[in-house]
């Protein structure tokens, strides 16, 4: 058995395909992403490798250097070097089929702890055209409900106190512009890859409103010479488990610490810009670049990452461990269904080209692909940043609307309230991954109360708490659950439709 590296693969079975290996390191790659986690190497970083693959010498240069941010990145990065800045993309349809794919689009890979200036000199040169992110919902550090950026998160007033020390996204590219601004006064584009409504609009707002307290004169420099797309990107890809990776060694005598497993559907689109004379012709793989990005962002927001989460509570809720089995369920799919008919889609506006409801069976059968054995836990951590942007905005609409429709809304609200409360009953929450992680745990030290307070967190959720509508629905939902009638409870409704 040995690791995958630029000697293994020449060995490797027929099974895997290899993409374009580059033996050159000298090139002046153009690319800088913050965040190389999984869906990074499934959505981008493959998108980059097939582009690179049709022409090794005309598209060098669109290789990526890795940052890592988080402490958990360093393992990674060392498992990186370890095997060349090579891994394995492991690609499932739901019939079972597998495409493996060799992918070499990282030319190397920094941790902002201990090559802080290296990464701030890369993003600094004129080589460098793009800094892509995918740092999760949450890493943007933006109250959604008050449209503002978080000024007094603890991290953000240490990285304004302490500019040679960042810790954070925003305190490094703080410190990486102004040496650009110093040394190149060349334009970038910053190019943010999150589940987020405008994410580059975000990710300019943000950035904007760090650069206050920062440095003014930085902030002007940025608002004339970066450039901030948005874009959508959809790709399911669950984290790796331990036996994917003794999986692809026992068959293949290979071991891949970098191993990732994703879906085959693939889809990005990136709002058309000025910047594009100097974009990788993302076209040639199937890349879409169109005017506006804004509906097919509600599109996928509403009908995928709204469905991902309305399946894994629910999912959790009847007791399955998986999205696959979970969307099985008739219930689940029958609420599923009503949820996007009824809620989601009348509040989409329409995209030429696109029938919405061919969509969502695309979506569904996704969902259903047994191969990607997603679990439900993945889909509902972190739920406090997802639900602002999943959810909340499909409620919103629909309450402009002369007769809204929120009561699949409601269900899977009362669904992550019974999430939170079963696993404070059992273990105190200890399970629960989320940002408001502390907050929940107060709330539902108090079962009498929680239901009412749960759904009075504004920033969460909005006005929710003050709609008469919404909350009979809501607490109509809660006393199933209370009462242990909450199954029985969706199959009169399914039963109904």
């Amino acid at each position: 058995m040995n690791f995958l590296n630029k000697q293994t693969i020449k060995s490797l079975p027929q099974a895997f395909d290899v993409l374009s290996v580059s033996e050159n390191k000298e090139v002046d790659n153009a690319i800088v992403h913050i965040g190389v986690g999984g869906f990074h190497r499934s959505h981008q970083a493959f998108a980059l490798a097939q582009l690179i693959s049709q022409d090794p010498v005309k598209y060098a240069k669109w290789r990526i250097t890795g940052v890592g941010v988080m402490p958990q990145d360093k393992e990674l990065i060392a498992n990186f070097r370890e095997q060349d800045y090579l891994y394995t993309l492991r690609m499932v349809n739901a019939d079972g089929e597998e495409k493996l794919m060799v992918i070499d689009a990282i030319q190397d890979f920094l941790h902002l702890d201990c090559e802080l200036n290296k990464i701030i000199k890369k993003i600094a040169s004129e080589h460098t055209k793009i800094v892509s992110l995918t740092i999760t919902e949450g890493g943007y550090n933006y109250d959604f409900e008050k449209d503002a950026f978080k000024i007094e998160n603890e991290n953000i007033i240490h990285d304004l106190n302490n500019k040679q020390h960042p810790k954070t996204v925003f305190g490094l590219l703080a410190r990486a512009l102004e040496y650009r601004m110093s040394n190149t006064n060349s334009s970038i584009v910053l190019l943010s890859c999150d589940n987020i409504i405008g994410n580059g609009e975000i990710l300019r707002k943000s950035l904007l409103s760090f650069l206050e307290g920062y440095d003014r004169t930085l902030r002007d420099w940025v608002k004339t010479n970066v450039f901030f797309p948005n874009c959508m990107v959809d790709r399911i890809t669950p984290v790796p488990k331990k036996n994917d990776v003794e999986d692809l060694t026992n068959r293949f005598q290979v071991k891949d610490n970098c191993l990732v497993v994703s879906e085959d559907y693939f889809q990005w689109v990136i709002e058309k810009g000025k910047y594009l004379s100097e974009f990788p012709p993302l076209q040639l793989v199937g890349v879409e670049f169109v005017d506006k990005v804004l509906y097919y962002e509600k599109m996928k927001l509403g009908i995928l990452n709204g469905g991902h989460t309305l399946v894994g509570l629910l999912g959790y809720a009847l007791g399955y461990n998986t999205i696959h089995d979970a969307v099985l369920d008739p219930m689940i799919s029958s609420v599923y269904n009503a949820y996007v008919h009824e809620e989601v889609i009348p509040v989409l506006s329409p995209i030429s080209g696109v029938d919405y409801h061919e969509y969502y069976e695309k979506v569904k059968t996704r969902f259903a692909n047994a191969m990607i054995n997603d679990s439900t836990d993945r889909i509902i951590s972190f739920s406090s940043d997802k639900f602002p942007k999943f959810i909340l905005p499909i409620y919103q609409s629909q309450c402009e609307l002369h007769k809204p429709k929120i009561r699949y809304v409601s269900i899977i609200v009362a669904a992550w309230w019974y999430y939170l409360r079963q696993n404070q009953i059992e273990n105190g929450m200890s399970h629960v991954q989320d940002s408001l992680k502390g907050e929940w745990s107060i709330i539902f030290d108090d079962e009498d109360s929680s239901a009412l307070k749960f759904i009075e967190y504004n920033p969460v959720f909005g006005d929710m708490g003050k709609n008469e509508l919404f909350l009979s629905f809501y607490l109509e939902a809660i006393n199933h659950f209370k009462a242990g009638t909450f199954k029985k409870y969706l199959n009169n409704l399914h039963l109904t439709r």
